[in-house]
């Protein structure tokens, strides 16, 4: 049995779990605790670690440079709680157990500039923190593997005298770091584009998921300071909430540029303020949107004043990159399912060193008038970038039938229809599922397949739009027609269906009364739930 493939959704065509937002890894870590516990313990102990470590590693990559403990904890909060991570929470693990990217800086660091130890040890640990970050997420993989290669071409940029220097070092270690991803990597990337089902469009809408221009000062629904003046503009940014990920303050701003400014000898300096500067300008997208108004013009146009700064700033590098990534995001198979507005992620890592950069500084001047404007001044940061609180959550309630020996009912592995039918945005028999221990299979399911319709709907079926149509009251009277229950039979013949249980769920008596005259036959009550049982075959 191949792990990273299932016909527990979508039955029977399955699903290939490596073009899904899976977290292979993390699942099978927490396989004893889901066992013992249940799913939903679990899936709330990632969301809350994911964080918590998150931060943590953030911190052990700006304490490299920022060796004030405090400061450097202080930067790694701003990334490990940053808005992108607080929006991101909201349902996607695999973009916020972002501990890994923080760690891949760390083994960039020795393997380019400092270059202290074997070539042989920091190529492994690169090429295994890489493959970790595959099994973990394979968006934020690709999102670092971009970031990685501008941040190598500012630091050429910024250091061309020690280019030739350091280029032999790092490339033999490079090599040994591809092979040993190569090694690690090989299954699931074989899984991926070789095996059942690779998809190879593009998932989401382009240009959709960008940061707005006021992003970046305008906060959201998801930050506990947010005047309903400023979420009254910012409910209007395209995309989602989940998916509103710019938010800086401006607080944070003023102290990143006077950091910027104040610090700009430093090199490492001058490299976070360009990566970070030229990530934000990614971060819009192919072209600018306004107050949630999307405009013609190209984002490259926040390039236009960076030549005349090309003595400070690595102007031919940012410039270049503005001009090829966005059309990259949208043109190149598979990269195109990058977000730029996910690009966030490693413009917050970068603000939280220049921040701890600052608050290790201020805490060494002299004069203490102005260590108190510091300290206020990263108070009022801290206030402006704290989360909602309560933070958002949703009910988990399962009825009994799914958790109590009822469900023995079912055959090991046996095909269930559940209503409401697990679609996007729709995920209680889901849910369900995993609480039953993964006891049935499903013709249903929120997940990414070949042949499925934008974005994770289930493949094209009479059931899909007539219990989704009832459910949404699209269909707020329905007329059995025979030609229609003919249809409903034939779905539930093909799946090789054995029972249809209808739970809790919007207009549930017309679902009841349509499966009552499809089936011919009164359901059973059981455990919060209606169940018919079909026979075999």
């Amino acid at each position: 049995m191949n792990p990273l493939l299932s016909t527990y959704v979508n039955h029977p065509h399955g699903a290939n779990l490596m073009w899904n937002t899976a977290i292979p890894l993390v699942g099978v870590v927490l396989t004893p605790l889901t066992l013992t516990v249940g799913p939903v313990f679990a899936y709330n102990l990632v969301m809350t670690l994911a964080l918590a470590v998150s931060a943590w590693t953030a911190y052990l990559a700006i304490h490299r440079y920022v060796t004030t403990a405090p400061a450097a904890w202080l930067g790694g909060l701003v990334y490990g709680f940053s808005p992108y991570m607080m929006a991101q929470s909201l349902g996607h693990p695999h973009l916020t157990i972002a501990f890994v990217p923080p760690l891949i800086l760390l083994a960039l660091d020795s393997l380019v500039i400092r270059q202290n130890r074997p070539a042989l040890f920091i190529g492994i640990a690169a090429g295994a923190l890489a493959a970790l970050q595959l099994w973990i997420g394979e968006e934020l993989l690709a999102s670092s593997g971009l970031v990685a290669i501008l941040g190598l071409f500012i630091l050429m940029e910024l250091n061309p005298d020690r280019v030739r220097a350091q280029s032999r070092y790092a490339l033999r270690a490079l090599a040994i770091a591809s092979a040993t991803f190569t090694v690690l990597a090989a299954f699931p990337l074989a899984v991926q584009f070789f095996g059942p089902q690779p998809l190879l469009r593009s998932l989401q809408p382009h240009n959709l998921y960008a940061t707005d221009v006021l992003g970046f000062f305008v906060p959201t629904d998801m930050q506990q300071v947010a005047p309903e003046p400023a979420v009254g503009i910012s409910r209007h940014f395209t995309g989602n909430l989940s998916e509103w990920n710019g938010y800086l303050s401006l607080p944070l701003i003023g102290l990143l540029v006077f950091t910027a400014i104040r610090f700009w000898p430093l090199k490492v300096v001058r490299f976070a303020a360009s990566l970070g500067l030229l990530i934000a300008g990614l971060s819009l997208g192919f072209t600018l949107r306004f107050a949630g108004s999307l405009t013609a013009v190209a984002s490259v146009v926040v390039a236009l004043p960076l030549p005349a700064f090309r003595r400070v700033l690595p102007a031919r590098t940012m410039v270049l990159a503005l001009m090829v990534v966005p059309i990259a995001l949208i043109t190149v198979p598979v990269i195109d399912n990058l977000l730029p507005s996910r690009l966030m992620l490693y413009a917050d890592l970068m603000a939280g060193f220049l921040l701890a950069t600052f608050a290790q500084s201020a805490l060494h001047w002299p004069a203490v008038r102005a260590r108190g404007v510091a300290v206020c001044a990263i108070g009022l940061t801290a206030i402006a970038l704290i989360p909602r609180l309560p933070y958002p959550s949703s009910s988990a309630a399962t009825p009994s039938f799914f958790t109590s020996s009822s469900v023995r009912q079912i055959p090991e592995g046996a095909v269930v229809l559940v209503a409401p039918f697990a679609r996007i945005g729709s995920g209680d028999a889901m849910l369900w599922q995993a609480m039953a221990g993964d006891r049935f299979q499903m013709p249903e399911g929120g997940v990414i397949a070949d042949g499925n319709p934008y974005p994770a709907d289930p493949p094209p079926s009479t059931s899909l739009n007539v219990l989704r149509g009832i459910e949404t009251g699209t269909l707020p009277a329905l007329t059995l027609t025979e030609p229609l229950r003919q249809s409903l039979l034939n779905d539930l013949n093909r799946w090789h269906v054995r029972m249809v249980i209808v739970g809790p769920m919007a207009h549930q008596e017309l679902v009841l009364a349509l499966y009552s005259s499809v089936l011919g036959a009164t359901p059973s009550w059981q455990g919060g739930v209606y169940t018919w049982t079909l026979p075999d075959g």
